[in-house]
């Protein structure tokens, strides 16, 4: 009986997961272009966050109703005496939100494991150089990535020999402090976030968020 009791908490909690997951997905898309016309004045850094809280705000909107609400819920109201079969409508949503859940996280591992060897790669026989940032700047032999900001609880700098070169000191200074904001950001955090929320219809919105954070 617990077994049952804690299998059918389980389904409850990804179906209620997955119904506001996708609710709360499809508003956003239906409503972020209408958003972003009337919010293009606004400074870039804060269209940065609102784009960026728009696309996450399906997962947190679905996290929060099945932990504050369905699964308390469940443990108070269930009883836990009864064992009593599950429909078939329960059954197919709770695998449905078991397998968003499942590939969220498969998807997230997969990005890392990817970043990790593109950088292994860019980063072989790197060396480190003295420079006034706060962060390691590594010379990479490569010429592309030119200069791009790696990693993200131990971040650093990979920079070309050829940008080097091509810099001068101004320049050269202007670009690591543009890659030093993107540390202190954590957009690199931001974008292994967006791996577990995936969803048909949200490269527009990914992208938009992709370019205010640059600029």
């Amino acid at each position: 009986q617990i077994l049952m009791f804690a299998l059918r908490g389980l389904a409850v909690s990804f179906s209620v997961f997955l119904i506001v997951y996708c609710t709360g997905s499809l508003a956003v898309l239906c409503t972020w272009n209408r958003v972003c016309r009337r919010v293009r004045d606004l400074p870039m850094q804060r269209l940065e966050n609102l784009f960026f809280g728009l696309r996450m705000f399906p997962l947190v909107l679905a996290t929060l109703t099945t932990a504050a609400f369905a699964l308390p819920s469940f443990l108070l109201l269930e009883p836990r005496s009864i064992v009593e079969p599950m429909g078939n409508v329960p059954l197919v949503l709770a695998g449905l939100g078991a397998g968003l859940a499942f590939f969220g996280v498969a998807n997230a591992v997969l990005a890392v494991l990817k970043a990790s060897r593109t950088v292994s790669t860019w980063s072989d026989s790197a060396e480190q150089i003295d420079s006034p940032v706060p962060f390691p700047v590594l010379r990479i032999r490569r010429s592309v990535p030119a200069l791009t900001t790696a990693g993200i609880l131990r971040p650093k700098i990979l920079l070309s020999g050829s940008a080097e070169f091509l810099l001068n000191g101004n320049e050269l200074r202007t670009a690591l402090h543009h890659e030093i904001a993107h540390i202190r950001r954590r957009d690199n955090f931001k974008k292994f976030l967006l791996r577990f929320v995936a969803f048909p219809g949200m490269r527009g919105l990914e992208a938009a968020w992709l370019e205010a954070s640059e600029m």
